[in-house]
């Protein structure tokens, strides 16, 4: 799978499914915020077998599920740009009206109740591992 070597599936899954991957997003614009990876390098949506299309309602459930759980996400927001990285792949992001004191660390949704902002944000490695770690169990 080296087309989505990028998001470092070796050392970023939180959950494996039958056809997808779910990897945390390293640049944490929302906190929980993920890539859900289709294991199949195709380049268009349209180029999804039924399997694959019938489970992604599967994936979303346990990621919307796990992120209301754990943080208590409000909303969702998905984009599916494939302008960079040609290969179908959403990038998730759980939405909050609140602050969250987390991992000694304060996460504000800036974008609320916007769509969210694609942007860079530096987050350590030991957060990104405790949030993987979370999001896991």
């Amino acid at each position: 799978m080296e087309f989505m070597s990028k998001f470092k599936p070796d050392e970023n899954t939180i959950k494996e499914f039958e056809n997808w991957i779910v990897v945390i997003r390293e640049k944490q614009v929302t906190l929980g915020a993920c890539v859900i990876l289709l294991k199949r390098q195709v380049s268009s949506l349209s180029e999804m077998t039924e399997s694959e299309a019938g489970e992604l309602p599967k994936v979303i459930n346990w990621y919307e599920k796990k992120c209301q759980n754990c943080y208590g996400a409000e909303k969702f927001n998905y984009v599916v740009a494939m302008m960079k990285d040609n290969f179908v792949h959403y990038h998730a992001f759980p939405r909050y009206s609140f602050v969250i004191n987390k991992y000694e660390k304060e996460w504000e949704d800036r974008d609320w109740p916007k769509v969210v902002n694609f942007r860079d944000v530096d987050i350590k490695k030991e957060i990104l591992e405790k949030i993987i770690q979370d999001m896991k169990e």
